[in-house]
C-alpha cells in the first residue's frame, strides 16, 4: 500500500485529498435563512474527514482503525459512494459490497426474503442470479422461518448476518465492512472470519473497521490509524496497532484520571481512626496509571494516616467489573504466610501494596473497593471502606482468548499416523 502522493498501479481503492465537510446549524430555521437570505454564514464546519490519502492494492486486505468519532465510518461511506467528499477524489475498481450501518438498505417494512431481491438487484445481479444464490444466502444467514418476517422485527444480530450474508453472496471486487460483525455472537462472527479469510484465498480486496486489534493483527497486511478525521498513522498491522493501544491508554489515562480526581459519588463509612488517603494503580514501571495491559505486570497501592491508636487494622482490595461483577478480593491477612499489622499510632503514616506478575484480567472497564477493617473485635468493623475507590481500564492487544478472565493453559495435540509407530506430540503453553 503506498503512503506517498502517486497512485500504485493495480489499485481497488484509491482516495487522494479527501475530506468531508459537514454545516452544522444552531437552530434548523438558521438553514432556511441562508437560502433565502445569502451573504451571512450562520453554520460552523465540522471536518468529519480531512486531507485523507487512501491506495489499497487489488487483493489485500486494509484495516482501519481509531477511537470512536475517529471519521471511520464516515471514510467508509465516502469509499463505497454513499457519501461524497467535499474535497479531493475516489476511484474504485470492481464491484464493491458493504456492510456499514446496521440496517442500511433495508427497508423496514419487507421481508428479509424482499430485501434481499432489493439489496441484490441494487448491487447489479440479475433475478435469475439473486433466485439461484437465494437458497445459500439464507443457509449462511441462518434466519429460518424469520426470513419471510418483516425486518423491522428483527434484533441487531439478525440484521447483521441477513447483511453480510447479502454482501458475501454477491461475490464483490471489494468487501467494505463497518463494526456491524461487533454485535454478532461468536458463532456467526467465526462464519464470517472463515468468509473473509476466503475473499483473501480467492485474491479479492477487503477494507474494515474494527476495534479488535487481535483481528486487526490476524487478517490485516496494511493498517490505517484515524485521529479527528485524519490518517495520521499507517503501516504493518503489528505496527499500527500498538501505536492506536499507546494512544488508547494515554486517552484512557486522561479520562479515568479526571474521573477519578472528581467527587465520589459512591458510599464511603467507617469509625475513622485510620483513613485511606490515596489509592493508585501501578503500571510495570512502577508509575501511576488508569490504563492497565492484559497479563502484564501491576499493583494497587492504598496509602494511609492514623488519626488516632489503632489494634489491628486490615486492608484489602475488591476487584469489580463495571457491571459489579465481583471478580476477586484479598486482603494481607489471607495468605499462607499472613502479615500481621498491628498497634497503629495516632500520627503514623505508611502505605499497603498488593502487586502481582501478570494481569489475569481481559479487555473492560473494571474497578477497586477498599476495605479497612477493624480485626480486633469479634466481629470486623468498617474503619474507613471507599465503594469503587478507583476506576481503571484493561486493554488486551492479542485477543487470545474471551471473557473475564485469561487462563494460563497448555495445549496438547497428540497425532497416530498410518505408518508411523510413534505419536507425533505438539504442546504449546500460554
Amino acid at each position: 500500500m503506498a503512503t506517498g502522493n502517486g497512485r500504485t498501479s493495480g489499485s481497488a481503492v484509491f482516495a487522494q485529498g479527501v475530506g468531508k465537510c459537514y454545516q452544522l446549524y444552531d437552530k434548523p430555521i438558521h438553514r432556511l435563512y441562508d437560502m433565502l437570505l445569502p451573504g451571512k454564514k450562520r453554520y460552523r464546519e465540522f471536518w468529519a474527514v480531512r486531507n485523507v490519502y487512501l491506495d489499497v492494492p487489488h487483493g489485500s486486505t486494509v484495516g482501519i482503525i481509531g477511537q470512536n468519532g475517529a471519521g471511520k465510518s464516515t471514510l467508509l461511506k465516502l469509499l463505497t459512494g454513499i457519501s461524497r467528499p467535499t474535497t479531493g477524489e475516489v476511484r474504485v475498481e470492481g464491484r464493491v459490497a458493504s456492510l456499514l450501518e446496521l440496517g442500511a438498505g433495508f427497508h423496514p417494512e419487507f421481508s428479509g426474503r424482499e430485501n434481499i431481491f432489493l439489496n441484490c438487484s441494487l448491487l447489479g445481479m440479475s433475478e435469475a442470479e439473486i433466485e439461484e444464490r437465494f437458497p445459500r444466502i439464507v443457509e449462511f444467514s441462518e434466519l429460518g422461518d424469520f426470513i419471510d418476517r418483516p425486518v423491522k422485527t428483527y434484533s441487531s444480530g439478525m440484521y447483521v448476518r441477513l447483511g453480510f450474508s447479502v454482501a458475501a453472496s454477491v461475490d464483490p471486487d471489494i468487501l467494505i465492512i463497518d463494526e456491524a460483525l461487533s454485535v454478532g455472537d461468536e458463532h456467526f462472527k467465526g462464519k464470517c472470519t472463515n468468509r473473509l479469510n476466503e475473499f483473501q484465498e480467492q485474491g479479492k480486496t477487503t477494507i474494515f473497521v474494527s476495534h479488535d486489534m487481535g483481528a486487526v493483527k490476524t487478517m490485516c497486511q496494511w493498517v490505517a490509524l484515524m485521529d479527528a478525521g485524519e490518517i495520521v498513522e499507517q503501516g504493518t498491522s503489528e505496527k499500527v496497532a500498538d501505536e492506536y493501544l499507546k494512544r488508547s491508554k494515554a486517552r484512557g489515562n486522561e479520562r479515568l484520571s479526571a474521573l477519578n480526581r472528581g467527587s465520589s459519588e459512591y458510599p464511603r463509612w467507617g469509625s475513622g481512626e485510620v483513613e485511606v488517603t490515596e489509592v493508585t494503580l501501578l503500571d510495570p514501571a512502577g508509575e501511576p496509571t488508569h490504563v492497565a495491559r492484559s497479563r502484564d505486570a501491576f499493583a494497587i497501592r492504598v496509602r494511609y494516616r492514623a488519626h488516632q491508636d489503632c489494634v489491628e487494622p486490615v486492608f484489602g482490595f475488591g476487584l469489580y467489573r463495571s457491571d459489579g461483577t465481583y471478580v476477586n478480593g484479598s486482603n494481607h491477612r489471607w495468605r499462607e504466610q499472613p502479615i500481621e499489622l498491628r498497634d497503629l499510632v495516632a500520627g503514623e503514616e505508611g502505605e499497603v501494596t498488593m502487586s502481582a506478575p501478570s494481569l489475569q484480567l481481559l479487555q473492560g472497564q473494571y474497578y477497586v473497593t477498599t476495605f479497612l477493617y477493624d480485626h480486633s473485635k469479634a466481629a470486623p468493623t468498617a474503619i474507613d471502606h471507599r465503594e469503587h475507590a478507583l476506576t481503571f481500564e484493561v486493554l488486551d492487544a492479542e485477543h487470545l482468548q474471551h471473557g473475564m478472565l485469561f487462563l494460563p493453559s497448555r495445549w496438547t495435540v497428540r497425532r497416530t499416523l498410518p505408518g508411523r509407530p510413534d505419536p507425533v506430540v505438539e504442546d504449546s503453553e500460554a
